[in-house]
């Protein structure tokens, strides 16, 4: 699968490079590939605090739900204002619902629907007989 052609401007100069593109990297001038390496840098960082904030809601959530029962509802806002990814709140959230899956309470089940048959024939007889 061939990776997607990212185009940026750095110092009004315009680069258009795929990760595989070797030639291309090695090419472009050391200034503006240093400027490149300390953005994406950057960005590395903020999504390593995304998903860190995502883990600690994540953990906040799990000993709320199983600590004492508590009223009130768990806050899933990261702390100190950071925003999650697209992709952490997929995750946060696909891990929040199964979450909720595993502690609602079972449907009845063929057992369950058998007893309450049979009781409600049971009645039923009783009452033929006593009128």
């Amino acid at each position: 699968m061939e990776q997607p052609r990212i185009t940026f401007v750095i110092n009004g100069k315009t680069f258009s490079l795929r990760a595989s593109d070797g030639d291309g990297i090695d090419a472009m001038p050391a200034a503006e590939r240093q400027q490149l390496i300390d953005l994406l840098e950057a960005v590395r960082q903020r999504d390593k605090r995304a998903r860190d904030a995502a883990q600690r809601a994540l953990d906040k959530a799990a000993l709320t739900g199983s600590g004492a029962a508590s009223a009130a509802t768990p806050d899933y806002r990261p702390a100190g204002g950071e925003r999650l990814g697209s992709g952490d709140v997929d995750a946060l959230m696909a891990r929040l619902v199964a979450e909720d899956n595993r502690k609602r309470k079972p449907g009845p089940t063929r057992q369950d629907l058998y007893k309450w048959v049979l009781g409600i024939a049971v009645v039923f007889i009783l009452l033929v007989l006593i009128l």
